[in-house]
């Protein structure tokens, strides 16, 4: 995700939320995946995901928004900045969540 990132430099808003994201052990222990250029976070590796947070990346002014799911229109919250929004998604993970498993939402392996 961070080569994607750094082959984008004209969409800062998505590298920094890379940045930030990698920063974060709660979230770097997860599978994190890229869905038109917003960050899903899933505690599985496999599709279908089990998605626990996804995160909208600022662009052309907007904030950064949290969300449950990558595609979902219900945002969770909105931050001005990358690592506030990092923050925010990390509030809403379960505190007993582990790292991510081998295989899909149906089917832990």
């Amino acid at each position: 995700m961070r080569e994607q990132a750094a082959e984008e430099p004209d969409f800062t808003g998505f590298g920094e939320l890379v940045e930030a994201a990698h920063a974060e052990p709660r979230l770097r222990q997860l599978y994190v995946f890229s869905s038109h250029w917003t960050l899903g976070f899933s505690s599985c590796t496999g599709f279908q995901f089990r998605d626990e947070v996804a995160i909208v990346p600022s662009y052309s002014g907007s904030p950064f928004r949290v969300k449950k799911y990558p595609l979902s229109d219900d945002v969770l919250g909105e931050a001005a900045t990358a690592e506030e929004a990092v923050a925010l998604a990390v509030c809403h993970l379960p505190t007993d969540l582990g790292p991510a498993v081998t295989g899909t939402a149906e089917h832990d392996g």
